[in-house]
Formats: C-alpha cells, structure tokens, sequence
C-alpha cells in the first residue's frame, strides 16, 4: 500500500528535484525511498560528514542574511571559512535588490500556485536558499559545497529549470529570473537566465515529468552509473552491488 504522506491531492506522489532526479536515476530507488521508506534509505543513516558540512554552511549563510534584514551590526565572522567567502556576494544582492529573503521553502500546486508545504495539492516542492526581488526581476540562489561542476543536465532540464519555473509562476509580475548555483567553496557561480517566455516550456516539461512518475506502477530497476552509490541490498534490487 503507498504510504499516505504520498498519497497526494489527485495523483500520488508530491515532486522536487531531488525525487525526480531519484526517479531518473532509477525507478525502484525513487520507490525504495519515498514510498517503502526502507531503513536504508533513510537520510539520518546516510548522512555523511560532507553533508553535515553543507547543512552547516546552508544555516550560517541563512542566519547571516537574517541579520542583515534585522539591521544587525557588528555581525560577527563565522568560523567557516566558505561562509566568509560567500558574504561579500551576498553584500551585492543586498546592494542591487530592495527585497532579500533568506530560505523559502517553496510548494506549488498544478496550477502552479503557492500550496502550504503539506498540502495534499502540494506538486511540485522546492527551496530556495536565497531569494531577491526588484521590479520585473527575481534572483534565486542555491548554495553548493564541494565538487564544482559545470550545471549540464543531460535533458536540459533540471534544478535551475523546475526552479525558475517555479519562480515565474508564483511571482507573475516578474519578467526574469536568473537562476543561480553559488559554488561556496571555489567563489564559483553559474547562472540560467529565463524570461516569462521560456515559463510555457518549462512547465510543459514538468508536468510531462510529473505525469510520467505518477503513471508508473512498477517502479523497474535501471542499471546506470549510480548504481555503485545504491543503498539498494541485493533482496532489493537484483542489481545492487552491496555484499
């Protein structure tokens, strides 16, 4: 039986990047994850120190433009010498934009329309790490530790698009988003820049994508390159490369 948190409005499973991306990767993993909730799939079992580091550095950053809206002074330095590094371009935005939010967590419903979070309309998900906003414009941020990569998703179409789709729908007078990868640890940053024109394509692509996982009903294994990463156990997943 599909767990009930996924059992959603009129379709079953609520969408973000990283589900879909899980799903693209393969389909049993995506079930293994989100609907079974098996126990080794679970976050807290596989969170590595790599994502603890970036789970500190999201906070910092978060709390420091929380300051700086609070008119805070003296603000003190982080012990994070990444933070620092992503400061003076966060002192930028703040010059060139009226309106800074820090993380906004972000759930749309298929008329892409803001939705609570939980709701059981709730379609497509996603967080924002930094929102900034001036007429006709919209900056999105999502903070990157680690490896930097160059932003190529094989389709075309990945976090920066669903986002940038996400972000003409809710704010209708925006006539652009520049939508952007801030690599923390190499003062590193990659842009897609979208214009209210792109908005019918993107949204075409996405609920394509969303009509594809919905109608699934066996969730088959896909051998890829991921599959030496898999928490999968060899009585999951025939392919799986755990002893």
């Amino acid at each position: 039986m599909l767990n009930k948190e996924l059992k959603l409005g009129n379709f079953n499973y609520a969408l973000s990047h990283s589900r879909l991306s899980d799903y693209n990767q393969c389909p049993l993993k995506f079930k293994l994850k989100y609907i079974d909730k098996a126990d080794n799939f679970k976050e807290d079992v596989n969170k590595s120190v790599h994502l603890v580091r970036g789970s500190n550095v999201h906070k910092a950053l978060e709390n420091y433009v929380i300051k700086v809206n609070a008119g805070e002074k003296g603000i003190r330095e982080s012990s994070l010498p990444e933070v620092e590094n992503t400061k003076p371009f966060i002192a930028k935005i703040f010059e060139t934009y009226p309106v800074v939010h820090p993380e906004l967590q972000i759930s749309v419903d298929q008329n892409w329309k803001i939705v609570d979070w939980f709701s059981k309309d709730s379609y497509y998900r996603a967080i924002f790490d930094l929102v900034a906003l001036k007429p006709g414009h919209v900056f999105v941020g999502d903070y990157k530790t680690g490896k930097f990569t160059d932003y190529t998703p094989s389709s075309g179409y990945g976090q920066l698009e669903l986002s940038s789709a996400i972000a003409l729908s809710i704010w209708p007078e925006a006539e652009q988003v520049d939508n952007s990868y801030i690599y923390v640890d190499h003062r590193k940053i990659v842009t897609k820049t979208y214009t209210r024109a792109d908005l019918p394509r993107l949204v075409s692509h996405f609920v394509a994508e969303h009509e594809k996982v919905n109608s699934d009903t066996e969730f088959k294994p896909k051998v890829n390159e991921f599959c030496k990463w898999c928490q999968a156990s060899k009585n999951q997943c025939p392919y799986s490369r755990k002893m």
